[in-house]
């Protein structure tokens, strides 16, 4: 395993669920954190969490489909840090409307965070990865990127492109020591997810996916996990 302390890392939609309790968990390992939100009253609660654990905390506000944004936070960040070594792209939107009753302004919405959100992000930070001749780029995509469900027809779309892009990316990158993966998780504890008519108790939480992250990045730099699922182990209806 390798010490990750005094690394820096940037996670996008780092405000809540994945995206901050991975940001709490990376901060514990001495990480130093850059978070990416859209709303300025959530970052600012989140930054004020995160500078508890005594690392360098950075606030980016804007929004990953937007290049312009991209490109400014991008700049700030390498301001206050000088160099990226991590970078979680977490940031994404769900819609569950069936397809015929969905519009094309549905999945034109989601195509931009969940798709070029992360396109715009590694477009900018890889070279600066190549640079440095090391890095590491995780996306979360979805078990909805594996398989389609009723329902889910434009989400899964979204996260069948995740998967595909960071595919082709991955190989791309391996030469210059730079490690890009991709994880698939079931329904996990968040806001994004909505009602599930499970326990919330035997659900997978945000904090179980945050541990996966923190242990893959600690994985020793020549090697790493291309993709991994994760599933509740028994997950349990509401009344039971």
């Amino acid at each position: 395993m390798q010490e990750i302390k005094g690394k820096y890392a940037v996670i996008t939609g780092g405000t809540r669920g994945i995206g901050l309790a991975t940001a709490h968990a990376l901060a514990e390992e001495g990480v130093n954190i850059a978070v990416i939100g859209r709303n300025p009253d959530t970052l600012k609660d989140a930054v004020g969490e995160l500078q508890n654990h005594g690392v360098q905390v950075v606030a980016l506000n804007g929004d990953v489909s937007n290049k312009e944004d991209v490109d400014r936070m991008l700049d700030e960040v390498n301001d206050a840090f000088g160099r990226i070594d991590i970078l979680i792209n977490n940031a994404g939107i769900m819609n569950h409307t069936t397809f015929l009753d969905s519009s094309e302004e549905d999945l034109r919405k989601m195509m931009d965070v969940n798709v070029f959100g992360i396109y715009h992000m590694m477009h900018g930070i890889l070279p600066m990865m190549k640079q440095q001749g090391q890095g590491d780029v995780i996306n979360i995509s979805s078990m909805s990127g594996l398989k389609g469900t009723k329902g889910s027809s434009l989400y899964s779309a979204t996260k069948f492109a995740v998967i595909g892009m960071t595919e082709g990316v991955m190989q791309e990158m391996r030469q210059h020591n730079i490690r890009v993966s991709y994880l698939t998780p079931s329904a996990v504890l968040t806001d994004l997810i909505g009602e599930t008519g499970l326990k919330e108790e035997t659900m997978t939480h945000a904090e179980d996916m945050a541990d996966i992250i923190v242990s893959q990045l600690k994985l020793n730099p020549r090697t790493f996990i291309k993709t991994s699922q994760m599933w509740a182990t028994n997950p349990t209806p509401k009344g039971q």
